[in-house]
């Protein structure tokens, strides 16, 4: 399958001596997971998917500003076919892995989140085709394995680097977590015997997104570019969507 680290030094030009400092790295880590909670809590729906696309980009120029090239950040042009490749190569295993998600009756009722049954066709296209693929995917993809994680490699080894970033990203979604008990029943009568279940079911969730993140950086390693992990996680969104609605007709 390819060793990650060979394939990501293959493509990169030579550090230079320079490195940013412990404290870059601090301060984008509060950033990012500051952010997480704004564009759960606060954000207007109107505004998610320009706004969460301007910040993916703002991270690219701040990372730029510290010293790293767009090829550490997955973003250089010549590995665009590479990634799309590789990125496509991961759609029917995720589509299966969704499809047997849906067809268990004990993890269908997962799926069975209020704003994915209960939104109109146009509102399902639209998150399936637009907010998915560009206000979640494709920012968190160029924030967390582009922007964070050429960050990163530049002071860490790469499975350091993976490990922090794929951490982040499973912090990032705990302010989400915690809005889907009150829209997803299954979740929330997971949680409903108390704070301690409620906390643990935070955690888990963190920790299946951190390596659900992993996977996604080992993508974006493998191929150089951010489009593998971009097409992985946009499949696994989508699908999902797609399996709510579904599986809101056959309960």
């Amino acid at each position: 399958m390819g060793n990650p680290s060979h394939t990501y030094s293959s493509v990169q030009p030579s550090r230079p001596n320079h490195l940013p400092g412990i404290g870059v790295e601090a301060a984008a880590a509060v950033l990012v997971l500051g952010y997480s909670v704004v564009a759960d809590r606060i954000l207007p729906e109107v505004a998610y998917v320009p706004v969460n696309l301007a910040a993916a980009a703002a991270a690219v120029l701040l990372a730029r500003r510290a010293g790293v090239t767009m090829a550490e950040m997955g973003l250089a042009r010549e590995r665009l076919v590479g990634g799309l490749r590789t990125g496509l190569a991961t759609v029917a295993p995720i589509a299966v892995l969704v499809a047997a998600g849906v067809a268990i009756p004990w993890s269908r009722r997962f799926f069975l989140d209020a704003d994915v049954v209960n939104a109109s066709t146009g509102r399902a296209l639209y998150d399936m085709l637009v907010r998915i693929p560009l206000g979640t995917a494709l920012a968190e993809e160029v924030l967390f394995r582009g922007a964070l994680l050429g960050l990163f490699l530049r002071r860490h080894r790469t499975g350091t680097a993976v490990a922090l970033t794929s951490a982040l990203f499973g912090l990032w979604h705990v302010s989400p977590t915690l809005s889907s008990f009150t829209s997803n029943p299954a979740a929330g009568s997971a949680v409903a015997s108390g704070l301690a279940a409620k906390a643990l079911a935070v955690a888990g969730i963190a920790v299946v997104t951190a390596l659900a993140g992993a996977f996604f950086a080992w993508l974006r390693l493998r191929s150089g570019s951010v489009a593998a992990p971009w097409i992985a996680h946009t499949s696994f969104n989508s699908l999902a969507f797609l399996g709510g609605r579904i599986a809101s007709r056959i309960q």
